[in-house]
């Protein structure tokens, strides 16, 4: 019998935990069928810092379904997304939703207010919905999240986080019990 060891700090360094996370995304979102509804619910939100734009490249991933059921439920709406009958201003109410529920706060002011934090585009089919946001910034030495994205639908419900600038890295799986993570860049 072979065993093999890992160092912790190789495989759980910040530089893997994105590609990590991707792996675990790509497996559960790519492994479910369209007759069964999806067993985990989770949302993921990337903001990575892009040095030429001087802005937070920030996308958000949720499954459509589950999208549409929170949108449904918090404002009585269906949006019916990637169909042709598709709600014609579902974005107020994608941008509605999200703001409401996904805040940023950089060194103690809130960043995520309309004139701030910019939609670029939303991609969806009938499994994930990817939503895109620029949000222009300078590098901030302190950061609060509260993501509460979805915790309204599932108890289970987890939200994972993955933030970067440069060379630093910080990366967070949100609980419904758990909303907030408060750090400083490095």
């Amino acid at each position: 019998m072979t065993v093999i060891h890992f160092q912790t700090e190789t495989i759980f360094s910040r530089k893997n935990m994105k590609i990590i996370y991707f792996i675990l995304l790509f497996l559960t979102f790519g492994r479910y069928s369209e007759d069964k509804l999806h067993p985990v619910h989770f949302s993921v939100v990337n903001m990575e810092y892009n040095d030429k734009t001087e802005a937070f490249d920030i996308s958000i991933k949720l499954f459509t379904d589950d999208f549409e059921k929170i949108v449904d439920k918090n404002y009585n709406v269906v949006l019916n997304l990637g169909k042709e009958n598709q709600l014609k201003d579902c974005n107020r109410f994608i941008d509605k939703y999200i703001k409401k529920n996904f805040l940023v706060i950089f060194d103690k002011k809130a960043v995520t207010k309309k004139s701030e934090l910019q939609k670029i585009t939303v991609n969806e089919n009938d499994k994930a919905t990817w939503i895109y946001y620029s949000l222009k910034s300078k590098k901030p030495r302190k950061v609060l999240i509260r993501n509460t994205l979805m915790n309204d639908l599932y108890t289970d419900q987890k939200n994972l986080f993955i933030f970067t600038v440069k060379d630093f890295q910080e990366a967070k799986k949100f609980e419904k019990s758990d909303t907030d993570l408060q750090f400083v860049v490095k």
